[in-house]
């Protein structure tokens, strides 16, 4: 089920100049610091930053992704694609959870995310 937004990521050409801005200029508390991408805290809500894999960033390209909290993602992703909503390659699983794209009508991009299973000591 859908039930609040997980988080919102912008594309970055250079990540370790982006973190610098966010926490040294904003202010921001860095939760993550990730291969390619990064993750901050403001006020309980995640800010993402994602670096592109060849640091350049399109013209086309959505400048922000709303990612709507989904658990169970495949069941949410197969749900969808039943009602036509086509994904953008297959869900991707990292460290801080899993996500997986695709479009509204107008072609923004959204994301739909999964976080880890936090496991109790």
């Amino acid at each position: 089920m859908i039930n609040k937004i997980g988080f919102i990521s912008y594309s970055v050409s250079n990540l370790q100049q982006s973190i610098k801005f966010y926490q040294n200029l904003l202010g921001l508390e860095l939760l993550l610091n990730d291969d390619r991408w990064a993750e901050f805290n403001i006020s309980e809500q995640r800010f993402a930053i994602h670096e592109k894999t060849n640091g350049a960033i399109k013209q086309d390209q959505a400048g922000a992704i709303v990612y709507f909290e989904a658990n169970p993602i495949e069941t949410i992703v197969k749900g969808l694609q039943d009602k036509g909503v086509k994904f953008y390659g297959e869900i991707e699983v990292y460290s801080y959870g899993k996500l997986i794209l695709f479009s509204d009508p107008d072609n923004n991009s959204l994301g739909l995310y999964e976080p880890p299973i936090k496991i109790k000591p």
